[in-house]
């Protein structure tokens, strides 16, 4: 039995465009990024964000063979950088790197400028624990001798931070709490300006990643305890506090976001992308130059750890004697 030729020609037809279906699909999703792409750092030049966010950016460049560039927009503890990136054009060419203040925000501040749904997770670069650093010319050299200090001081230990709601913030209220002790706080636009602060003695301290080892090796900083469950193996002459009596383990994290409303094609491949630029031996050691425990997970996985964070400061926000605002 003989096909039809009508029949033969119908199906070829089809089949053409069928293909060219798939290749014009194929070529937009391979035509990412069309233009320059903008990774956002909601926080001034200076902080280790910034160490980090320029190695992935130069990567992300030879990558693609398009222009990345980062953008500093600091200011609001967060605020005003990850507005700008929620009301950017959802078409995956602006990127924020964020951390803790991400999830405290929403708690901690009233009529916020952006909707956090607004956001989609893309990668979560990994994990930093807190550490507890004062100024090399002050007098304790221990834990116990910075309790007595804060108890001696009318203001108690004054504490600066890279802004309210900032894990450095959250930090330094829970070291208060558990230290039974008074502090004042002292937010500042970024890490950078707050350490610059503390340099020049206008700070006592700041609770900081252990990037912050490097001042102390320079003898402008001294360590006096981590907020983790286990020495840090960038600090491993550095007692925990849970080893000197306070139960206390807090970190910050960081990870890259970008608009809901991007394809899904797009932020898949931007996931692949930034997973492969924290893979890069090259960005590594200078993510590594951060203290930060590199955990890349999908992002389904951060999207759950967004959540978890957010309920585990809203947990914490319940406790009596808990009391953490944000003017």
């Amino acid at each position: 039995m003989r096909t039809p030729k009508s029949f033969i020609s119908r199906f070829l037809a089809q089949a053409i465009i069928t293909v060219g279906l798939l290749v014009q699909s194929y070529s937009c999703v391979a035509a990412f990024p069309e233009r320059r792409v903008t990774i956002v750092v909601p926080y001034p030049p200076g902080g280790s964000t910034d160490i980090f966010a320029r190695s992935i950016a130069h990567y992300l460049s030879q990558l693609w063979g398009q222009s990345v560039v980062v953008e500093n927009r600091g200011g609001g503890g967060t605020v005003i950088g990850t507005q700008h990136v929620s009301q950017a054009p959802a078409d995956g060419h602006t990127l924020l790197v964020t951390a803790y203040a991400y999830t405290s925000n929403p708690l901690l501040k009233e009529n916020l400028s952006y909707q956090p749904s607004s956001l989609a997770p893309l990668l979560l670069i990994g994990t930093a624990p807190s550490l507890l650093y004062i100024n090399a010319k002050l007098p304790p050299q221990n834990l116990a001798e910075v309790i007595a200090l804060a108890q001696a001081s009318p203001a108690g230990l004054v504490l600066g931070s890279s802004g309210n709601g900032s894990s450095a913030h959250i930090a330094a209220e829970l070291f208060a709490h558990a230290a039974k002790i008074k502090i004042t706080h002292v937010p500042y636009k970024g890490m950078g300006p707050a350490l610059n602060d503390l340099f020049g003695s206008q700070l006592m301290g700041i609770f900081d990643i252990p990037t912050g080892m490097v001042n102390v090796k320079a003898g402008r900083l001294k360590a006096i305890a981590i907020a983790s469950a286990e020495r840090h193996p960038d600090a491993p002459e550095v007692p925990t506090l849970k080893e000197l009596g306070l139960d206390m383990v807090f970190g910050t994290w960081y990870g890259f976001l970008t608009q809901q409303g991007v394809e899904q094609s797009v932020q898949k491949q931007l996931h692949e992308a930034l997973k492969q630029a924290v893979a890069d031996p090259t960005v590594k050691q200078a993510i590594a130059r951060t203290g930060l425990v590199v955990q890349p997970r999908t992002q389904e996985e951060f999207g759950q750890f967004l959540k978890d964070e957010t309920r585990k400061l809203a947990d914490l926000l319940k406790v009596d004697g808990v009391k953490i605002t944000i003017d």
